[in-house]
């Protein structure tokens, strides 16, 4: 898949998941906020669980998915987890951690995460920058490790437009 950095064309690899499609394991990656556990469970959640993709934490679009995500989920009332999965390493997370300490979602770096599950979990959400250790900007919804929706913006310059993708879930009953 194509998307843009500004201008600039990036090109991702793996496939974008589609409704109905199943992500059939648990992972290993690097704990980095509000979590010490190293595992994600992908498919063994009853509840709804919104998964949050970002190529660098640190950066403004990045630190303001976490927060608009969470946020709005908690506006709408929606029964819900949120993990957040990040390219960079865990110390990325601190400011995060300073400036929304009442946040609850978990955080996770792919930096030293087990290779084959950092992998399939790039090829399996579509999200991974060819021939970089970055992820793209993506948003995805499971509950029992089916996708419910998927969105990876076409333009990656920015924040993902969180109420849209909401609002389109909520339109199809998707919940």
């Amino acid at each position: 898949m194509k998307v843009y950095l500004g201008d600039t064309p990036v090109f991702l690899t793996g496939k974008r998941p589609k409704e109905g499609d199943r992500l059939d394991r648990n992972l290993e990656l690097t704990p980095a906020f509000n979590t010490k556990s190293k595992r994600v469970h992908l498919k063994d959640q009853n509840e709804l669980l919104f998964i949050s993709t970002l190529p660098n934490v640190k950066s403004f679009a990045c630190s303001a998915q976490v927060l608009d995500l969470e946020e709005e989920i908690k506006k709408r009332k929606i029964p819900a987890k949120i993990i957040h999965l990040a390219s960079c390493g865990k110390d990325s997370w601190m400011e995060i951690k300073k400036l929304h300490p009442h946040l609850k979602a978990k955080g996770y770096s792919l930096q030293n995460g087990k290779k084959e599950d950092v992998s399939y979990l790039k090829d399996s959400l579509g999200v991974g920058v060819s021939q970089s250790h970055r992820l793209a900007h993506g948003l995805f919804v499971l509950r029992n490790g089916t996708v419910i929706a998927s969105y990876i913006p076409k333009q990656q310059y920015g924040v993902p437009n969180i109420k849209r993708f909401l609002n389109r879930i909520e339109k199809y009953g998707s919940f």
